[in-house]
């Protein structure tokens, strides 16, 4: 099989969006939360955690809820005062993935095209693609809200092998969720890694049949297909 263009998602696939947001949080208790000696910082960092759903919570409501349950040192603090420090600190803590340099490093030079695709907002994610310095590795980057289409719908896949012109058949993309990366470029007649770890795969979503533990597996799983043409 020939290899046209590899894929990537961005949090928790080419960044580590976990980290980032525990390192975030931490900032955030130190800025605004009154820790005490019944209320631990550990207790207040899972509790984040938790009610962050690994960012797939609407960050209105996430401060919203955390401005109502934990003691704040600004009795007059607001959720929008909340907010703010989210777009303008959290793209600071962004942390790359172990290996992606390596692999994307190893991906352009075998001449391969490459892509991201990324759910979220266009000042958050641009921010964190900058932040790490990842931007020039891509022939294309694609941003859920600048193009009103979101994972998993799979228009939002085609929309990157447009731009890529290339084959779905001959191409990849790897991504650490079940339903919003694997599912959905399988949809689009793509070929799926599943980065395991992160999201924890579904009983009734068939597996999908390349599973790595890090990045720098996708090398193998590339040239033992190459070798099968």
């Amino acid at each position: 099989m020939t290899v046209e263009a590899v894929i990537f998602d961005l949090d928790n696939t080419l960044v580590n969006r976990k980290h980032a947001f525990m390192k975030y949080s931490e900032w955030f208790i130190d800025q605004f939360v009154i820790i005490t000696d019944i209320l631990h910082k550990n207790e207040v960092l899972e509790y984040i955690r938790v009610a962050d759903r690994d960012g797939y919570r609407k960050k209105h409501e996430l401060y919203e809820e955390l401005l109502t349950t934990l003691p704040m040192k600004n009795s007059e603090i607001t959720v929008k005062d909340l907010l703010e420090p989210w777009f303008s600190e959290f793209y600071k803590h962004t942390v790359l993935m172990d290996g992606a340099f390596e692999i994307l490093d190893y991906l352009k030079q075998m001449d391969i095209k490459l892509g991201l695709i990324t759910n979220g907002s266009v000042h958050t994610q641009n921010s964190k693609i900058d932040q790490v310095m990842l931007r020039s590795y891509f022939d294309t980057i694609i941003v859920s809200d600048e193009v009103k289409l979101k994972k998993p719908d799979k228009r939002i896949f085609e929309l990157a092998l447009e731009r890529l012109n290339v084959n779905p058949r001959e191409s990849w993309y790897v991504g650490d969720h079940p339903i919003n990366d694997i599912q959905g470029a399988v949809d689009a007649g793509l070929n799926a890694i599943w980065l395991k770890g992160f999201m924890d795969w579904g009983e009734n979503i068939e597996e999908p049949k390349y599973i790595i533990d890090h990045l720098n597996v996708i090398k193998e799983v590339l040239e033992e297909v190459s070798h099968k043409q």
